[in-house]
């Protein structure tokens, strides 16, 4: 008897194993509840028929074939006993259009497909408006019978994703036996070429893409030899001089490449074997040592993201390097590659599959590339199977955004304290309040530094925090999470201990040593440390050019324009990023004025700045951003990127959380003593 696609397809999954519930079919199928049932009845005429037992369910087994059979079934499906679907049948045919040396007529579809002449005809309708899609036009004559007119690229990347769907499908035999009758000996030779190029470059490719290229290289010979070859691509010339190119030279001169290859085909081969996905890699490229030292970046930011110490980084570098090398070229060439787990990892770990997109930022800024969705899931399946290998987990984890209109600077130094503060948390992203709306990810903390609505768990606070607000805000999100707080170091009575049996000859400074040290011990279990060795100190940026003092300005739009002055006459940012400044301002209110005395006004990156900068105003007379918001400091920051101004912002903000920095600024008569103050703070290191 006939056994559709479905069918088919299910009892090869309960020939490998069990099913647990029909839950579970619907999501390892894709099928509706009812046409399960429908393949299982199919399924069981199908083994009655052949003298086994019909599939049966047990509540702590689910769906099984019974043990006693279960070893002897060998599925011999033929294009007799298989009732081919619609889609396989525009695979069919649309790969013999394209590759059928001879002339194809209906009766070739109908033989082949094993289905009337009207079937035939409708699926060449579908087929014909597949093929516009791709700008390519099928064409019938008695002549020439069926061909397909249109450029060569085009029909090479249509190529290249039929062989992949077929080759990942569940009867992907069968249809590889339609289209190959008659060639199996030659790509049995082709495929022991391949092989050959391993072992010559000391590389084991993965055995889909061994396979998929095998089927491309007979398809290429058959292109070529009807007449469709490649136009020259000069951006290939460089792989000539590549060990590839001399072994693909060699390949093509086997008996199993009837067909002449040129320079271009040979260079469109040595592409797709250096871009082949490969278990492990021997190959050496002079980028190599590049994609290392990149790859190792994207790790040590997916750390500092997940605030996660990774085990043995060597060992998941060399991984990612194995993945990533022949990746890069099949970006940077445009080869199709097709990840057909890429929807199921986004919904299963969106999380970790957003957090690793944050992470390859890094990579593709020094690459200059764009990471399609499928290379990204990739990296997903790597970074989750290392957290799960020892033992990690993200999805355990509270999720949080941060919300903050305040621009670049101000929220990503805020982003960095709470990541920080709270390490167990796993923080997002940084928002607007208008962003938030149409965010895609779950979370269930806000952390705002306005008040806005929503129906998660909201903390409110201040854009640059200092110790106190820390303190407090630690002691919220404490009784928040855990019903409970960590009480506060008794700092008082640790002084009246020390007092009885020491002499103490500063009570006042003690006391806040004492504090700020039991601070840093407790955040210290959770410092995690960055490389900044990139990132300029506050002294690199706040300078002797940078730097100005002025007795009064009347007004804070004339204070902005005269704090940004130097950055402008140096090029750093242009006349609209002051424009900028002053107009967030107007609409926002004085959000910039973070603590008394003292505004950082900035704008967006786009919105005028051309290299990071930050200068400095101070003034011996307050100006009013508001009528209860005097200013005498005004620190302009000018950020190109979201993260190369870190270290300079956090040193500056562990400056101005002392008080006494302040007022010691304030009280500066010249620019060496502020410059003073200044390098004392970028000394420090930023943990």
């Amino acid at each position: 008897m006939f056994l559709d696609e479905r069918s088919a397809t299910l009892l090869k999954l309960l020939q490998h194993s069990s099913i647990p519930s029909m839950s579970a079919i619907e999501d390892q199928t894709g099928l509706t509840r009812r046409q399960i049932q429908y393949s299982l009845n199919k399924v069981n005429d199908w083994l009655q028929s052949n003298h086994y037992k019909p599939v049966q369910y047990k509540r702590d087994t689910g769906y099984f074939l019974p043990d006693a059979i279960k070893e002897e079934i060998n599925i011999q499906l033929t294009k007799r006993s298989y009732v081919f679907s619609e889609k396989d049948r525009q695979q069919i045919f649309y790969l013999l259009i394209l590759l059928s040396l001879e002339p194809l007529s209906l009766y070739h579809f109908q033989s082949v497909a094993g289905v009337s002449r009207n079937t035939v005809l409708t699926d060449l309708q579908r087929l014909k408006k597949m093929a516009k899609q791709m700008d390519l036009t099928i064409q019938y004559s008695k002549q020439a019978g069926y061909i397909i007119t249109g450029n060569s690229r085009i029909k090479r990347f249509v190529i290249e994703q039929l062989i992949h769907e077929v080759l990942s499908g569940s009867n992907s035999q069968l249809i590889i036996e339609c289209i190959s009758t008659g060639f199996e000996e030659h790509i049995d030779a082709i495929h022991s070429e391949l092989e050959r190029i391993e072992q010559q470059l000391g590389t084991t490719f993965t055995d889909n893409r061994l396979n998929e290229l095998a089927y491309l290289f007979f398809s290429t010979n058959q292109l070529i030899g009807k007449g469709e070859e490649l136009e020259q691509d000069s951006s290939w010339l460089p792989f000539i001089d590549t060990q590839e190119y001399a072994l693909i030279e060699q390949m093509v001169g086997a008996a199993a490449f009837y067909s002449e290859w040129s320079q271009t085909e040979k260079l469109y081969a040595t592409l797709h074997v250096i871009s082949m996905n490969r278990i492990k890699d021997g190959s050496p490229l002079e980028e190599d040592q590049v994609f290392y030292e990149i790859l190792q970046q994207v790790i040590e930011e997916f750390e500092r993201l997940t605030f996660v110490h990774l085990h043995e980084k060597d060992q998941l570098c060399e991984q990612l390097y194995v993945h990533f090398k022949p990746a890069f070229y099949r970006i940077k060439y445009g080869i199709p590659h097709v990840n057909p787990m890429s929807e199921r990892i986004r919904k299963i770990y969106p999380e970790l599959h957003h957090l690793t997109i944050k992470s390859l930022r890094v990579l593709e800024e020094k690459l200059s590339l764009c990471i399609p969705e499928a290379e990204v899931a990739y990296f997903t399946i790597y970074f989750g199977g290392w957290l799960q290998r020892q033992g990690t987990r993200l999805d355990d984890r509270k999720k949080a955004i941060v919300v903050c209109p305040h621009g670049t600077g101000v929220s990503n130094i805020l982003n960095y304290t709470l990541r920080e503060l709270f390490p167990t948390i796993l923080f997002l992203d940084v928002l607007s309040v208008r962003d938030t709306a149409d965010y895609p990810l779950p979370y269930d903390l806000v952390f705002s530094s306005v008040y806005m609505r929503t129906n998660e768990t909201l903390f409110i606070v201040p854009p640059i925090l200092e110790d106190r607000d820390k303190q407090r805000l630690s002691k919220q999100v404490m009784q928040e999470l855990y019903g409970y707080a960590v009480p506060e170091a008794d700092v008082a009575g640790m002084m009246k201990i020390i007092s009885k049996y020491a002499t103490i000859h500063d009570a006042k400074q003690l006391e806040k040593e004492l504090q700020v040290s039991l601070q840093t011990q407790k955040s210290a279990t959770h410092t995690y440390t960055v490389k900044e060795a990139e990132k300029p100190v506050l002294a690199e940026l706040l300078n002797e050019q940078t730097l100005q003092l002025e007795p009064v300005i009347a007004t804070w739009q004339e204070a902005i324009e005269v704090a940004a002055r130097p950055l402008v006459e140096l090029g750093t940012i242009e006349d609209r990023y002051v424009t900028a400044m002053i107009e967030s301002i107007e609409e926002n209110g004085p959000y910039v004025v973070i603590t008394p005395l003292v505004a950082i006004p900035h704008a967006r990156p786009e919105e005028g700045v051309r290299s990071l900068s930050m200068s400095l105003l101070k003034l011996d007379q307050a100006v009013d951003f508001s009528p209860d918001k005097p200013v005498r400091l005004i620190i302009i920051l000018a950020a190109a990127d979201s993260d190369s101004h870190l270290r300079a912002l956090i040193q500056l903000t562990n400056l101005l959380n002392e008080p006494e920095n302040i007022q010691q600024m304030l009280g500066a008569t010249n620019k060496n003593q502020l410059l003073e103050i200044i390098h004392n703070y970028s000394k420090e290191e930023t943990e």
